[in-house]
């Protein structure tokens, strides 16, 4: 799914760049990407993702809801 219209980024791409890198941050992933975000409308959806990738604890406090 495209998460960054301005940036035409998929979840994939987010999920496959964040374990490349290690990065936590939505901003960091964007910018191995090659752009940073533009809008940041996307930022809190890509946030998720990276949380997603590494079982950080904000993911997790959302599945306990």
């Amino acid at each position: 799914m495209i998460v960054c219209i301005c940036n035409a980024y998929r979840t994939a791409e987010i999920e496959a760049k964040a374990r490349e890198t290690g990065h936590g941050d939505a901003y960091a992933v964007y910018q191995a990407l090659g752009a940073a975000p533009r809008c940041g409308c996307c930022l809190d959806m890509a946030q998720d993702i990276v949380d997603d990738v590494h079982g950080s604890p904000r993911t997790l406090r959302k599945a306990a809801e």
